[in-house]
Protein backbone atom coordinates (compact mmCIF):
# COMPACT_ATOMS: atom_id res chain seq x y z
CA UNK A 1 0.00 0.00 0.00
CA UNK A 2 3.10 2.65 0.92
CA UNK A 3 4.73 2.08 -2.93
CA UNK A 4 1.37 2.11 -4.47
CA UNK A 5 1.22 5.63 -2.76
CA UNK A 6 4.44 6.23 -3.16
CA UNK A 7 4.21 5.94 -6.86
CA UNK A 8 1.69 8.49 -7.31
CA UNK A 9 3.33 10.96 -5.14
CA UNK A 10 6.91 10.73 -6.05
CA UNK A 11 6.21 12.70 -9.70
CA UNK A 12 4.99 15.41 -7.01
CA UNK A 13 8.04 15.26 -4.43
CA UNK A 14 10.06 15.55 -7.82
CA UNK A 15 8.18 18.17 -9.89
CA UNK A 16 10.98 20.94 -8.44
CA UNK A 17 13.59 18.73 -10.84
CA UNK A 18 11.37 18.96 -13.78
CA UNK A 19 11.40 15.24 -13.51
CA UNK A 20 9.90 12.99 -16.04
CA UNK A 21 10.27 9.38 -16.58
CA UNK A 22 9.34 6.41 -18.76
CA UNK A 23 6.26 4.47 -16.70
CA UNK A 24 6.19 0.60 -16.75
CA UNK A 25 3.42 -1.29 -18.71
CA UNK A 26 2.37 -4.75 -19.88
CA UNK A 27 5.67 -6.78 -18.60
CA UNK A 28 5.06 -9.62 -16.45
CA UNK A 29 6.97 -10.04 -12.75
CA UNK A 30 9.17 -11.49 -10.69
CA UNK A 31 11.61 -9.17 -12.26
CA UNK A 32 15.19 -7.25 -11.04
CA UNK A 33 15.47 -3.73 -12.26
CA UNK A 34 18.83 -2.66 -12.57
CA UNK A 35 19.82 1.27 -13.20
CA UNK A 36 22.41 3.43 -12.70
CA UNK A 37 23.00 5.26 -9.25
CA UNK A 38 22.96 8.99 -9.23
CA UNK A 39 21.16 10.77 -6.07
CA UNK A 40 19.76 10.21 -3.33
CA UNK A 41 16.46 10.25 -4.43
CA UNK A 42 16.71 7.79 -6.70
CA UNK A 43 14.30 5.69 -4.90
CA UNK A 44 11.65 8.02 -5.87
CA UNK A 45 12.31 8.37 -9.42
CA UNK A 46 12.23 4.31 -9.51
CA UNK A 47 8.82 4.52 -7.56
CA UNK A 48 7.64 6.77 -10.45
CA UNK A 49 8.45 4.58 -12.89
CA UNK A 50 7.19 0.97 -11.78
CA UNK A 51 3.82 0.60 -10.51
CA UNK A 52 3.93 -2.64 -9.07
CA UNK A 53 6.20 -2.58 -5.88
CA UNK A 54 9.70 -3.90 -5.82
CA UNK A 55 11.96 -4.35 -2.79
CA UNK A 56 14.97 -2.38 -2.94
CA UNK A 57 18.65 -3.13 -2.20
CA UNK A 58 20.32 -0.13 -0.32
CA UNK A 59 23.20 0.85 2.02
CA UNK A 60 22.81 -0.42 5.14
CA UNK A 61 24.09 2.69 6.19
CA UNK A 62 21.10 4.37 5.86
CA UNK A 63 19.64 2.34 9.21
CA UNK A 64 21.75 4.71 10.62
CA UNK A 65 20.81 8.01 9.01
CA UNK A 66 18.01 9.99 9.92
CA UNK A 67 14.55 8.45 8.34
CA UNK A 68 16.43 4.75 8.94
CA UNK A 69 13.76 3.59 11.16
CA UNK A 70 11.05 5.31 8.78
CA UNK A 71 12.27 3.90 5.69
CA UNK A 72 12.86 0.47 6.95
CA UNK A 73 9.37 0.36 8.50
CA UNK A 74 7.82 1.61 5.30
CA UNK A 75 9.50 -1.01 2.51
CA UNK A 76 12.15 -3.32 4.65
CA UNK A 77 14.90 -3.03 2.34
CA UNK A 78 17.12 -5.66 1.60
CA UNK A 79 20.60 -4.47 2.96
CA UNK A 80 23.57 -4.41 2.01
CA UNK A 81 26.97 -3.69 4.05
CA UNK A 82 29.74 -1.46 2.11
CA UNK A 83 33.03 -2.98 1.92
CA UNK A 84 31.26 -6.36 2.23
CA UNK A 85 31.40 -9.37 -0.65
CA UNK A 86 27.50 -8.88 0.31
CA UNK A 87 26.68 -12.92 -0.06
CA UNK A 88 23.33 -12.51 2.60
CA UNK A 89 22.22 -9.80 0.07
CA UNK A 90 22.46 -12.32 -2.43
CA UNK A 91 20.69 -14.51 -0.85
CA UNK A 92 18.03 -12.52 0.51
CA UNK A 93 17.41 -11.33 -3.43
CA UNK A 94 16.91 -14.53 -4.86
CA UNK A 95 14.46 -15.36 -1.77
CA UNK A 96 11.98 -12.59 -2.87
CA UNK A 97 12.57 -13.49 -6.46
CA UNK A 98 11.40 -16.83 -5.37
CA UNK A 99 8.70 -15.78 -3.79
CA UNK A 100 7.25 -13.77 -6.84
CA UNK A 101 8.14 -10.30 -5.72
CA UNK A 102 10.30 -7.56 -8.08
CA UNK A 103 13.99 -6.19 -6.96
CA UNK A 104 15.31 -3.09 -7.97
CA UNK A 105 19.33 -3.28 -8.00
CA UNK A 106 21.87 -0.38 -8.24
CA UNK A 107 24.05 -2.49 -9.72
CA UNK A 108 27.38 -0.26 -9.92
CA UNK A 109 26.94 -0.10 -5.94
CA UNK A 110 27.91 3.75 -5.06
CA UNK A 111 26.88 6.67 -6.26
CA UNK A 112 29.48 8.52 -9.14
CA UNK A 113 31.98 10.72 -8.07
CA UNK A 114 32.58 11.95 -11.96
CA UNK A 115 29.18 11.35 -13.66
CA UNK A 116 29.56 8.35 -15.69
CA UNK A 117 28.97 4.70 -14.54
CA UNK A 118 31.66 2.16 -14.08
CA UNK A 119 31.57 -1.10 -16.25
CA UNK A 120 30.21 -4.03 -14.33
CA UNK A 121 31.55 -7.20 -13.85
CA UNK A 122 29.24 -10.43 -15.01
CA UNK A 123 28.56 -11.05 -10.92
CA UNK A 124 25.17 -8.85 -12.18
CA UNK A 125 24.42 -11.13 -14.89
CA UNK A 126 25.18 -14.19 -12.77
CA UNK A 127 22.93 -13.46 -10.37
CA UNK A 128 20.14 -12.92 -12.74
CA UNK A 129 20.85 -16.23 -14.15
CA UNK A 130 20.65 -17.97 -11.13
CA UNK A 131 17.22 -16.16 -10.38
CA UNK A 132 15.35 -17.04 -13.16
CA UNK A 133 13.45 -13.97 -13.56
CA UNK A 134 13.22 -10.96 -16.02
CA UNK A 135 15.28 -7.68 -16.30
CA UNK A 136 14.57 -4.08 -16.29
CA UNK A 137 17.00 -1.94 -17.03
CA UNK A 138 17.07 1.94 -16.51
CA UNK A 139 18.51 5.15 -16.88
CA UNK A 140 18.51 8.32 -15.02
CA UNK A 141 19.61 11.38 -16.81
CA UNK A 142 20.87 14.66 -14.83
CA UNK A 143 21.17 13.46 -11.29
CA UNK A 144 24.62 14.23 -11.22
CA UNK A 145 24.32 17.53 -11.60
CA UNK A 146 21.34 17.70 -9.67
CA UNK A 147 23.32 16.15 -6.34
CA UNK A 148 27.12 15.04 -7.30
CA UNK A 149 28.84 12.99 -5.09
CA UNK A 150 31.35 14.52 -3.37
CA UNK A 151 28.86 17.96 -3.09
CA UNK A 152 27.23 18.76 0.24
CA UNK A 153 24.25 20.56 -1.55
CA UNK A 154 21.55 19.42 -3.36
CA UNK A 155 20.79 21.12 -7.10
CA UNK A 156 17.51 21.75 -8.54
CA UNK A 157 17.41 21.44 -12.43
CA UNK A 158 16.08 18.73 -14.55
CA UNK A 159 16.00 14.82 -14.56
CA UNK A 160 14.82 11.86 -17.17
CA UNK A 161 13.90 8.33 -16.56
CA UNK A 162 14.03 5.82 -19.18
CA UNK A 163 13.51 2.56 -19.31
CA UNK A 164 16.15 1.02 -22.02
CA UNK A 165 15.49 -2.60 -21.70
CA UNK A 166 13.25 -5.25 -20.99
CA UNK A 167 14.33 -9.39 -21.03
CA UNK A 168 12.04 -11.52 -20.46
CA UNK A 169 13.34 -15.26 -18.45
CA UNK A 170 13.33 -16.86 -21.57
CA UNK A 171 15.97 -14.11 -23.65
CA UNK A 172 18.22 -14.05 -20.69
CA UNK A 173 18.26 -17.95 -20.40
CA UNK A 174 19.72 -17.70 -24.19
CA UNK A 175 22.24 -15.23 -23.53
CA UNK A 176 26.03 -15.69 -22.04
CA UNK A 177 26.85 -13.92 -19.23
CA UNK A 178 28.95 -11.94 -21.51
CA UNK A 179 26.13 -11.33 -23.50
CA UNK A 180 23.95 -10.29 -20.52
CA UNK A 181 26.53 -8.07 -19.07
CA UNK A 182 26.94 -6.20 -22.00
CA UNK A 183 23.01 -5.56 -21.63
CA UNK A 184 22.97 -4.12 -18.46
CA UNK A 185 25.96 -2.25 -18.83
CA UNK A 186 24.70 -0.39 -22.22
CA UNK A 187 21.29 0.12 -20.21
CA UNK A 188 22.67 1.80 -17.28
CA UNK A 189 25.21 3.39 -18.80
CA UNK A 190 25.64 7.53 -18.68
CA UNK A 191 28.13 10.06 -19.11
CA UNK A 192 26.80 13.14 -17.46
CA UNK A 193 29.53 15.46 -18.72
CA UNK A 194 28.78 14.01 -22.49
CA UNK A 195 25.28 14.98 -22.41
CA UNK A 196 25.73 18.00 -20.76
CA UNK A 197 28.21 19.14 -23.21
CA UNK A 198 24.96 19.02 -25.71
CA UNK A 199 22.32 20.44 -23.31
CA UNK A 200 24.09 22.97 -21.45
CA UNK A 201 21.22 22.82 -18.55
CA UNK A 202 21.48 24.74 -15.91
CA UNK A 203 21.12 23.33 -12.03
CA UNK A 204 21.12 26.37 -9.62
CA UNK A 205 22.07 25.95 -6.04
CA UNK A 206 24.47 27.26 -3.04
CA UNK A 207 27.63 26.65 -2.55
CA UNK A 208 27.98 24.58 -5.65
CA UNK A 209 31.80 23.82 -5.31
CA UNK A 210 31.97 23.23 -1.60
CA UNK A 211 33.06 19.56 -1.67
CA UNK A 212 35.23 19.30 -4.87
CA UNK A 213 38.34 18.47 -2.56
CA UNK A 214 36.47 15.43 -1.88
CA UNK A 215 37.07 14.02 -5.03
CA UNK A 216 39.88 16.24 -6.73
CA UNK A 217 42.47 15.18 -4.82
CA UNK A 218 45.64 16.46 -6.46
CA UNK A 219 46.06 19.83 -8.36
CA UNK A 220 46.93 18.96 -12.30
CA UNK A 221 48.97 22.63 -11.65
CA UNK A 222 51.46 21.82 -9.18
CA UNK A 223 50.91 18.01 -8.17
CA UNK A 224 50.00 18.68 -4.69
CA UNK A 225 47.85 16.29 -2.58
CA UNK A 226 45.19 17.58 -0.31
CA UNK A 227 45.45 21.17 -1.19
CA UNK A 228 42.21 22.31 -2.73
CA UNK A 229 40.07 24.63 -0.63
CA UNK A 230 36.15 25.46 -1.41
CA UNK A 231 33.78 28.71 -0.57
CA UNK A 232 30.75 28.71 -2.31
CA UNK A 233 31.18 28.12 -6.03
CA UNK A 234 34.48 28.61 -5.40
CA UNK A 235 37.66 26.73 -5.52
CA UNK A 236 41.59 27.11 -4.78
CA UNK A 237 44.38 25.37 -4.69
CA UNK A 238 46.37 26.76 -1.12
CA UNK A 239 49.99 25.05 -2.56
CA UNK A 240 49.93 27.02 -5.78
CA UNK A 241 47.37 29.48 -5.92
CA UNK A 242 45.34 27.76 -9.04
CA UNK A 243 41.97 28.69 -8.68
CA UNK A 244 38.24 28.71 -10.42
CA UNK A 245 34.53 28.54 -10.14
CA UNK A 246 31.95 25.84 -10.54
CA UNK A 247 29.28 26.86 -12.59
CA UNK A 248 25.32 26.50 -12.83
CA UNK A 249 26.14 23.53 -15.69
CA UNK A 250 28.39 21.99 -14.28
CA UNK A 251 31.81 22.97 -15.83
CA UNK A 252 35.07 24.75 -14.33
CA UNK A 253 36.29 28.15 -15.20
CA UNK A 254 39.04 30.03 -14.37
CA UNK A 255 42.56 31.71 -15.88
CA UNK A 256 44.71 29.01 -16.69
CA UNK A 257 42.97 25.95 -15.60
CA UNK A 258 43.89 22.19 -17.64
CA UNK A 259 40.39 20.76 -16.84
CA UNK A 260 36.63 22.33 -17.65
CA UNK A 261 35.07 19.76 -15.90
CA UNK A 262 34.88 17.70 -13.23
CA UNK A 263 35.04 14.29 -14.96
CA UNK A 264 38.42 15.49 -17.12
CA UNK A 265 40.40 16.53 -13.96
CA UNK A 266 39.08 13.30 -11.91
CA UNK A 267 40.27 11.06 -14.19
CA UNK A 268 42.71 12.83 -14.60
CA UNK A 269 43.73 12.67 -10.90
CA UNK A 270 42.76 8.75 -10.19
CA UNK A 271 45.09 7.78 -12.78
CA UNK A 272 48.17 10.05 -11.32
CA UNK A 273 47.01 9.03 -8.03
CA UNK A 274 47.14 5.08 -9.27
CA UNK A 275 51.09 6.09 -10.92
CA UNK A 276 52.41 7.79 -7.27
CA UNK A 277 51.39 4.79 -5.66
CA UNK A 278 52.83 2.25 -7.89
CA UNK A 279 56.15 4.34 -7.79
CA UNK A 280 55.87 4.48 -4.02
CA UNK A 281 58.26 2.56 -2.18
CA UNK A 282 56.76 -0.19 -0.28
CA UNK A 283 58.80 0.08 3.04
CA UNK A 284 57.08 3.91 3.34
CA UNK A 285 54.20 5.15 3.78
CA UNK A 286 52.11 6.25 1.22
CA UNK A 287 49.90 8.22 2.28
CA UNK A 288 48.76 9.96 6.07
CA UNK A 289 45.65 11.35 7.79
CA UNK A 290 44.96 12.56 11.29
CA UNK A 291 42.17 12.93 13.57
CA UNK A 292 40.11 10.07 12.49
CA UNK A 293 37.75 7.92 14.34
CA UNK A 294 37.92 4.30 13.55
CA UNK A 295 34.46 2.55 14.26
CA UNK A 296 32.52 -0.50 13.85
CA UNK A 297 29.16 -1.72 12.65
CA UNK A 298 27.32 -4.57 14.34
CA UNK A 299 24.83 -6.80 13.11
CA UNK A 300 22.55 -4.93 14.99
CA UNK A 301 22.83 -1.93 12.49
CA UNK A 302 23.96 0.13 15.61
CA UNK A 303 27.90 1.91 14.59
CA UNK A 304 30.44 1.67 18.11
CA UNK A 305 33.30 4.01 18.16
CA UNK A 306 36.79 2.42 18.45
CA UNK A 307 39.45 4.94 19.02
CA UNK A 308 40.53 8.27 17.79
CA UNK A 309 44.11 8.85 15.94
CA UNK A 310 45.97 8.67 13.04
CA UNK A 311 46.05 6.52 9.67
CA UNK A 312 48.80 5.49 7.94
CA UNK A 313 48.80 4.03 4.19
CA UNK A 314 51.31 1.17 3.11
CA UNK A 315 51.20 0.10 -0.57
CA UNK A 316 49.65 -3.45 1.40
CA UNK A 317 48.13 -1.87 4.48
CA UNK A 318 46.64 0.62 6.81
CA UNK A 319 47.92 1.21 9.89
CA UNK A 320 45.31 2.98 12.84
CA UNK A 321 47.23 3.13 16.20
CA UNK A 322 48.52 -0.25 17.38
CA UNK A 323 46.01 -1.98 14.87
CA UNK A 324 47.31 -2.89 11.61
CA UNK A 325 44.46 -4.07 8.35
CA UNK A 326 46.43 -6.28 5.63
CA UNK A 327 44.56 -5.33 2.23
CA UNK A 328 45.07 -9.21 1.57
CA UNK A 329 42.92 -9.93 4.42
CA UNK A 330 40.00 -7.26 3.48
CA UNK A 331 37.87 -9.02 0.92
CA UNK A 332 35.92 -5.48 -0.43
CA UNK A 333 36.48 -1.77 0.65
CA UNK A 334 34.33 1.14 -0.33
CA UNK A 335 33.65 4.63 0.44
CA UNK A 336 30.13 6.60 1.84
CA UNK A 337 28.44 9.78 1.02
CA UNK A 338 30.70 12.58 0.13
CA UNK A 339 34.29 10.09 0.07
CA UNK A 340 34.74 10.76 3.21
CA UNK A 341 34.25 7.44 5.18
CA UNK A 342 36.21 4.81 4.62
CA UNK A 343 34.27 0.79 4.86
CA UNK A 344 35.89 -2.36 4.67
CA UNK A 345 35.54 -5.65 6.49
CA UNK A 346 38.78 -7.36 8.31
CA UNK A 347 38.48 -10.81 10.44
CA UNK A 348 34.69 -10.53 9.89
CA UNK A 349 34.29 -7.35 11.28
CA UNK A 350 32.67 -4.29 9.60
CA UNK A 351 35.09 -1.39 9.95
CA UNK A 352 34.99 2.32 9.21
CA UNK A 353 37.40 5.07 9.51
CA UNK A 354 35.81 8.73 8.95
CA UNK A 355 37.04 12.14 9.57
CA UNK A 356 36.03 15.77 8.60
CA UNK A 357 39.11 16.38 6.34
CA UNK A 358 39.56 12.75 5.27
CA UNK A 359 39.34 12.00 1.50
CA UNK A 360 39.29 8.45 1.49
CA UNK A 361 39.04 8.25 -2.06
CA UNK A 362 43.53 8.14 -1.79
CA UNK A 363 43.30 4.87 0.49
CA UNK A 364 40.55 3.15 -1.46
CA UNK A 365 43.40 3.71 -4.48
CA UNK A 366 45.57 2.58 -2.21
CA UNK A 367 43.25 -0.85 -1.98
CA UNK A 368 42.69 -1.30 -5.46
CA UNK A 369 46.22 -0.46 -6.72
CA UNK A 370 46.95 -3.90 -4.18
CA UNK A 371 44.30 -5.99 -5.60
CA UNK A 372 45.07 -5.27 -9.41
CA UNK A 373 48.12 -7.32 -8.49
Amino acid sequence: MIYRIMHLISPLLLKKYDFSTDVLKDFEGPYIVMANHLTEVDMFMLMAAFPKHMFFVAGEHLTRSKHGRLITWAQSPIYEYKGSVALDTVREVLEKIKGGNNVMIFPEGSRSFNGETPALPESAAKLLKIAGCGLVTYRIEGGYFVAPRWAYTFRTGPMRGRITGKYSPAEIAAMTPGELTEAINRGVYENAYVRQRKDRLKYRGERLAEGLENYLVRCPACGAFDSMETKDDSFRCTACGQAGVYTEEGFLEGEGLRFDSVYDWGMWAEKETEQYVDGADPDRPVFRDSGLLLYEVTPDHKQHDLAEGDLTGYKDRLEFGNRTFFFGGIPAMDMLYYGKSLLFTYEKRHLGLTGENFHAIKYHKLYKQYKKK
